[in-house]
């Protein structure tokens, strides 16, 4: 691989990272790359519109960036079919609905709908979040036991007093999410909310994809109900992706 080219994406991911933005001294200081090289990338990506240079001499995401990633979207067969269902789930349930992918060992929120009188501020689209945390992410180390060695041999994230933290706790509970074809996300990425997690299956049988039901934590939330409604959404995507069981 081109070691130029990976240098200039892992610039682009780190201030990606960094909502605030970041100088040109720290950037090189946290990826290791001589000053002179990383202002060199900098110069570039600001050029083309990848990054922009800030009144507080720090650099931050560029408008190009949204662009791209608005391509990329349009492109998904995935959204486009999914969609329908995303839209009905959230109607039925009166829940925030999302559409993600797992990507370098964590979540990003591809798609969401959010219900007219949502009480919740929720996940942006492109954010990222854990697996261990997550119903959505759950869902997706459930079908994935290769993954799971990898995940759950480093110290599990602690978003919550409710997150689980112990290995053997959460292997246990990726057993249970596999064999009733859900998980959930009990307060565990955020307080007070209530996450359900349903796996979406491509043509080769693997989960890649996951939807999630997101809404407050309460008594009053019909839980059996959401399930089945959530069971069947990602059954029929799966279904219109070429799934067969």
């Amino acid at each position: 691989m081109n070691k130029s080219t990976l240098k200039t994406i892992e610039v682009l991911e780190f201030i990606a990272e960094n909502r605030t933005g970041v100088t040109l001294t720290h950037i090189a200081k946290e990826l290791n790359i001589p000053k002179s090289s990383t202002s060199d990338i900098l110069k570039s990506l600001q050029q083309k519109g990848m990054v922009e240079y800030t009144e507080s001499k720090s650099y931050k995401i560029g408008i190009k960036n949204l662009l791209l990633g608005n391509a990329y979207l349009a492109n998904i067969d995935l959204i486009i079919v999914s969609t329908p269902y995303i839209n009905a789930l959230s109607e039925q349930t009166g829940n925030t609905i999302f559409l993600a992918k797992m990507i370098d060992n964590r979540i990003t929120y591809l798609h969401k709908r959010e219900p007219m009188d949502f009480l919740v501020s929720t996940c942006r689209i492109g954010s990222r979040a854990g697996l261990t945390t997550t119903a959505l992410g759950k869902v997706i180390l459930a079908y994935n036991e290769k993954l799971q060695d990898i995940v759950l041999q480093k110290p599990m994230l602690q978003r919550t007093k409710h997150s689980i933290t112990d290995p053997e706790t959460m292997r246990q509970q990726l057993l249970e999410v596999k064999s009733n074809g859900y998980a959930i996300d009990n307060r565990e990425d955020y307080e007070n909310v209530l996450c359900l997690g349903f796996p979406v299956f491509d043509e080769r049988g693997l989960v890649e994809h996951s939807i999630g039901i997101s809404g407050l934590h309460h008594e009053n939330r019909d839980i059996e109900r959401e399930i089945e409604l959530g069971r069947s959404c990602a059954t029929e995507i799966s279904h219109r992706l070429g799934f067969q069981p």
